[in-house]
């Protein structure tokens, strides 16, 4: 097997012709048809079926296709090791969560002054399905993401099917925010039934992120849901209204700042997980980073 049917091979899967492969990569299109026959004689199976349509991906294709993306992937950063030293490239997409941009923010500053190219990204999701889907279009190098302590077994299956890398964190749980001057914060327990009668903040994803029932059924039964991100607007808001917010736990220097009370959500522990592809655990870079990760999720 040689790289450049392994490089036909996906071109032919982008484009699902033979011969636009052939012409983008400047072969005769019976020499693309030739090699393509050989490599699939070679490793057994068919990677593509022909039809009137042009070339579909059969099954066994669609794992071999996965496979030779990381090969692809892979030669690259071979050609690119002498630059190594100076060259920086790192996407980050994450939950919006303040130890991740701190991290982040740390590293840029470390390479902003040295790095010959400098090319960071850091995204917001809300979802575990976004942090899968970045991976999955290398949009994203590492995705920082939460979910379900007692789930955590069936998203740990997911991950491993979609050829990720996963390491937890870290514990965390679920909580009610509300501002000192709040009437439920004379209530030292969460009972979210008490909460129905009052403006509800909360970012986009928590419906979507397997939210303990007690907490969907709170937020389909409140009569005023805000969507908000996590910042300064949210901040305003709470110290302004008699609302409340269900999000991880705020820092106590936060709270004190803001004249904000934090209460536990019972039976909401969660684990804040790092998601990667299997082939980029030993990235020097992408560790610098999950290196920095740990030390802000400490803080």
């Amino acid at each position: 097997m040689k790289t450049e049917q392994i490089l036909l091979a996906l071109e032919i899967g982008r484009c699902g012709s033979v011969s636009k492969a052939a012409s983008n990569l400047f072969m005769a299109q019976p020499n693309a048809s030739s090699s393509l026959a050989l490599l699939e004689q070679e490793i057994g199976y068919q990677i593509f079926e022909r039809t009137y349509n042009g070339m579909r991906v059969t099954k066994q294709g669609e794992a071999f296709l996965k496979y030779a993306h990381a090969i692809e992937r892979n030669m690259k950063k071979i050609y690119m090791i002498s630059e190594e030293g100076t060259r920086v490239r790192l996407s980050v997409a994450t939950y919006a969560y303040p130890f991740s941009e701190r991290a982040f923010t740390k590293f840029c500053t470390n390479y902003i002054d040295t790095a010959h190219s400098l090319n960071c990204k850091l995204r917001r999701i809300g979802t575990v399905k976004e942090g899968i889907e970045l991976l999955d279009q290398d949009l994203a190098d590492v995705s920082v993401i939460t979910c379900r302590q007692e789930l955590y077994g069936q998203f740990e299956r997911e991950f491993q099917k979609e050829g990720l890398y996963s390491e937890v964190l870290a514990h965390t749980t679920l909580h009610v925010v509300l501002p000192e001057k709040h009437p439920l914060t004379k209530k030292e327990t969460v009972d979210l039934e008490d909460y129905v009668g009052y403006p509800c903040i909360s970012n986009e994803g928590l419906a979507k992120n397997y939210a303990p029932p007690e907490v969907e059924k709170l937020l389909k039964e409140v009569k005023l849901h805000i969507v908000m991100e996590p910042g300064e607007a949210r901040f305003k808001l709470l110290e302004n209204t008699n609302s409340f917010v269900i999000c991880t736990p705020y820092q106590k220097k936060e709270l004190r700042r803001h004249h904000l009370v934090g209460r536990n959500i019972p039976n909401a522990n969660r684990n804040l997980v790092l998601l990667m592809k299997e082939e980029n655990q030993h990235d020097q870079q992408i560790q610098r980073y999950v290196s920095l990760l740990k030390e802000e999720i400490e803080v």
